[in-house]
């Protein structure tokens, strides 16, 4: 989802909690709107008027990484210097979350069942490649794990090794599971960059990939779980 989707998705959903008797206007430029008393320049733009029968409410739509930013609490300063002294006006600042990197969970789903579907394939033809596809598609099941927990914790991408030993320094999973991830991320590295040409890889190697991305999960979601639930 864009930007701009997410922005209209969020005023949509706003406009719903609005009193009885509201209305809101998106993309408003000028003043034709506003009550005497508010100047308003035909030049001004913004995202969302609201307008009850005693007041109003104009919406700013700040992306979560640049809320903080000096042009934006200067912009939303000056809104507020707007409605000075108009009463029953009001700013509202609606913050939008940056949209995740991440592949949905249907598609993690999807990905999960195809590897099923390869080991399957793989061993009742006793296929070496696709056998080696099947792991490498499970790493990214795994890959998908660990960045799902840790994404925008350090305000950049984690590599596999860069998140298996921040997990295992922070006591997150044991010595045995970071060596796990250590040995099928060097397994995968041979693989992928064609290091061994000749590497085996049996089903019960990509099996026990899944198990790996499910125990972490599962370990890492207990760390996330609200203590006050």
């Amino acid at each position: 989802m864009d930007w701009q989707t997410a922005g209209m998705k969020a005023l949509g959903e706003r406009a719903e909690r609005l009193p009885a008797g509201w209305v809101m206007y998106t993309g408003v430029t000028g003043g034709e709107i506003f009550p005497q008393g508010i100047q308003v320049s035909p030049r001004d733009e913004f995202d969302a008027v609201a307008v009850g029968p005693e007041g109003g409410i104009i919406f700013e739509l700040v992306q979560q990484r640049t809320a903080d930013s000096e042009i934006k609490i200067q912009r939303i300063n000056r809104i507020r210097q707007l409605l000075k002294g108009a009463q029953g006006w009001d700013v509202e600042v609606i913050v939008l979350s940056k949209p995740s990197r991440l592949a949905p969970g249907e598609q993690i789903e999807e990905r999960l069942r195809a590897v099923s579907e390869m080991v399957e394939s793989g061993e009742g033809k006793n296929s070496q490649e696709v056998l080696r596809a099947a792991f490498v598609l499970a790493f990214s099941v795994l890959e998908w794990t660990l960045a799902r927990h840790f994404e925008g914790v350090e305000g950049r991408p984690l590599s596999v090794r860069q998140v298996a030993e921040k997990m295992v320094s922070e006591g997150l999973v044991s010595e045995d599971v970071y060596r796990d991830i250590r040995e099928l991320h060097y397994l995968r590295s041979q693989i992928v960059h064609g290091l061994s040409v000749t590497q085996t890889i049996d089903g019960d190697t990509v099996r026990h990939v899944e198990e790996v991305a499910k125990l972490i999960d599962v370990e890492l979601s207990k760390e996330t779980v609200d203590p006050s639930m």
